[in-house]
């Protein structure tokens, strides 16, 4: 990793380092790698097993907790890990597939509901135990429970500080 920021250095030259720490350019690079590493090979390992990608399983998840499985649109692209304009063409891919309904709002004609159907609700039950015990194994196992707890702390505040704000 510190020859990919002596690369950077070299490329942009040594005032980079009064624009980015070292110490936070190594961070940054490490998330992004255990990131990368971490989310293609679970996804590899969901569609070999089931056909479902990480972001139909994410999709299909968020919707399993809700209250009546089912979500307004736009609090599902709140909750998920895929861009909002790539939400509806999901939505609409899960819909063929038979595991969610997308329906309008009778009170309101600018809202649209997404809906866990009864055969998303047992696919996702299905697939979710095989899936979080890779999650287990591949994200879980790589820290003791300690450091995984500091970890977490550590990565929600990165979250909070980068949170967007309430559309109030």
């Amino acid at each position: 990793m510190n020859s990919e920021i002596a690369g950077l250095t070299a490329v942009l030259g040594p005032e980079v380092t009064k624009v980015l720490d070292p110490a936070v350019a190594r961070a940054w690079l490490a998330l992004l790698t255990a990131y990368g590493r971490v989310t293609r090979a679970l996804s590899s390992e969901l569609m070999d097993a089931s056909g479902m990608s990480l972001a139909d399983f994410d999709v299909l998840a968020q919707l399993a907790r809700s209250e009546g499985h089912a979500l307004r649109m736009s609090e599902l692209a709140d909750a998920v890990l895929i861009s909002k304009s790539g939400l509806t063409r999901r939505i609409d891919r899960l819909a063929i597939n038979g595991w969610v309904t997308r329906r309008r709002c009778t009170e309101d004609g600018r809202v649209h509901w997404a809906t866990l159907t009864p055969l998303g609700l047992r696919t996702f039950k299905s697939v979710a135990p095989a899936h979080l015990a890779a999650v287990a194994e591949r994200f879980g196992s790589a820290l003791p429970a300690g450091e995984l707890e500091r970890f977490t702390r550590d990565l929600l505040k990165v979250a909070a500080k980068n949170a967007e704000p309430s559309q109030s």
